[in-house]
C-alpha cells in the first residue's frame, strides 16, 4: 500500500518541467557564478536549522528550503533525464 500511495503522490503533485526548463537549470547552475550561488543557498539556508521556536519563522524557513530543494531536484533531473520508469515488454522468440 505504501508504494501505491507513494506512486500516486508522485504523479499527483510532482509536475516535471519541460526539457527546455531543465536545460536552463543545468546551464544556469553549471557556470561558476551559478555554482557559487547554489553553494551559498545550500550553506546559508538549506543545511541550516531554524534557530527560533516561532511557528511562522519555521514555516518561512521551510518554504525557503523547499525552493532550494526544487532547484536540486530539477538539476538532478536534468543530469539524468529518465524520469518515468517503464516496463520492458516481454516478447517470445
Amino acid at each position: 500500500m505504501i508504494t501505491t500511495l507513494h506512486a500516486w503522490l508522485v504523479r499527483r503533485w510532482h509536475r516535471a518541467p519541460s526539457e527546455e526548463v531543465l536545460h536552463a537549470y543545468q546551464v544556469t547552475f553549471s557556470t561558476l557564478h551559478g555554482q557559487l550561488v547554489l553553494q551559498h543557498l545550500l550553506n546559508e539556508i538549506y543545511c541550516q536549522t531554524c534557530p527560533l521556536n516561532d511557528p511562522i519563522a519555521l514555516a518561512t524557513h521551510n518554504g525557503r528550503r523547499s525552493v532550494i530543494h526544487e532547484i536540486l531536484e530539477n538539476l538532478e533531473q536534468a543530469e539524468s533525464p529518465v524520469r518515468f520508469p517503464h516496463e520492458q515488454e516481454m516478447t517470445h522468440v
